[in-house]
């Protein structure tokens, strides 16, 4: 059973392609941040994999953190996670080891009122590079992120952004549909 409070993103094919991801790779850390969390089912799958030891999830809407901490506690990983309303985990410093992110990444239909579930900015890309400035300011060095975007956000923008910010993609798998293109990557902190 997966839980839902009000306007949290379900997963979709976005998230089953960071879960492939995350599968082939099978990454091993200790401490773990999803980060816009939603309903937890990324964190969840890592801790339920032997991938994390801990997860702290992180997400700005009250909803999605009451439907991360419902489906901690129902997936019997509450013991080992930590649920935060937050815009970032102060005083993280260089001690993730790796950093989860399904952000919102389509361009605002109405710039005047984003939906902050899926869109990243009137660009698209907007959220996904403050998750890159998160996800660079928190991982030790070596450490990984795991991120989704798409042909919809500019992945040109993002990809440069990554590497100008010491994040290089090691691993990337795509899927294709008929409107768009979606991207799930590995980067290491170099």
């Amino acid at each position: 059973m997966v839980y839902y409070v009000g306007r949290v993103y379900r997963p979709s094919d976005d998230t089953w392609l960071l879960l492939d991801v995350l599968h082939e790779r099978g990454p091993k850390g200790d401490l773990c941040i999803d980060l816009g969390a939603g309903s937890g089912i990324l964190g969840i799958y890592a801790l339920l994999n032997g991938f994390c030891k801990r997860v702290v999830f992180v997400d700005v809407m009250e909803d999605a953190v009451e439907s991360a901490r419902l489906n901690t506690v129902a997936n019997k990983v509450h013991h080992v996670s930590v649920v935060a309303l937050s815009d970032g985990v102060v005083g993280a410093g260089e001690s993730v080891d790796i950093v989860i992110a399904n952000p919102p990444y389509l361009p605002a239909q109405d710039p005047s009122r984003i939906d902050v579930t899926v869109e990243g900015g009137v660009e698209g890309y907007e959220t996904v590079l403050n998750f890159i400035d998160f996800a660079r300011e928190v991982l030790r060095r070596g450490g990984v992120l795991y991120l989704v975007y798409s042909s919809l956000s500019r992945p040109e923008v993002i990809l440069a952004y990554l590497e100008d910010r010491g994040m290089r993609v090691s691993y990337s798998k795509y899927k294709r549909f008929f409107y768009e293109t979606i991207y799930a990557v590995e980067c290491v902190k170099t």
